[in-house]
């Protein structure tokens, strides 16, 4: 669906999206319904369908809009003079940054929660928060090999290695609850390690 431009069409979107991150990350999916963020946003249930057709809709939209907030496309630009590990430490750090935040983890237990009931809509959800990452990742490496700033291989390969190493069991403990996320010094040594690790395989 297209959006007006007329920025009074814009301003209610906006309070719209913002109203809808807050219900949903506080009552789940199911538990949000589109009276309350109409009543939370401002405007009129009506308005709400109008800008966004479908509650699964406005779910993505406000997953997609996060993603965009905390994760710029531009970061993953890389140049034939790029430093490729300071690049990819940024990255990283940006990454893990938002994978943390409060809103984030929330995220997670409520696409947790809707894969535990097989909801055809978690891969759709999927798509617009963590697949997004992933895609962009993959698209880094497809660059630093054509640059030979790294060994080429599979990007894909490339992505699930370096997250895998950026994220490790205490992610996993992160979600149950088990530990706290990890302070910013324990970030930095993660990143550290992960480059160190991902660069004796791929280093040119």
């Amino acid at each position: 669906m297209q959006n007006s431009g007329r920025p009074k069409d814009l301003e209610k979107r906006q309070r719209i999206l913002e109203a809808a991150k807050n219900i949903f990350l506080k009552q789940g999916y199911h538990h949000a319904g589109m009276n309350q963020i109409a009543q939370m946003a401002g405007v009129t249930k009506l308005t709400v369908y109008n800008h966004f057709q479908d509650k699964a809709n406005l779910f993505v939209c406000a997953i997609e809009e996060s993603c965009e907030t905390y994760i710029s496309a531009d970061t993953f630009q890389l140049q034939p003079q790029s430093d490729f590990k300071q690049q990819l430490a940024g990255i990283s750090r940006c990454a893990l940054h938002t994978i943390y935040l409060p809103e984030a983890l929330k995220l997670d237990h409520v696409l947790y929660e809707l894969a535990a009931e097989k909801s055809p809509l978690v891969k759709q959800f999927f798509a617009a928060s963590h697949q997004r990452l992933c895609n962009m990742l993959t698209h880094f490496f497809e660059q630093a090999s054509k640059l030979g700033l790294i060994q080429a291989d599979d990007p894909l390969r490339q992505t699930e290695l370096i997250l895998s190493l950026l994220l490790g069991l205490r992610h996993q403990n992160v979600l149950l609850g088990i530990e706290l996320p990890p302070t910013p010094d324990e970030l930095e040594l993660s990143i550290q390690y992960a480059i160190e690790i991902f660069m004796l395989k791929y280093s040119p």
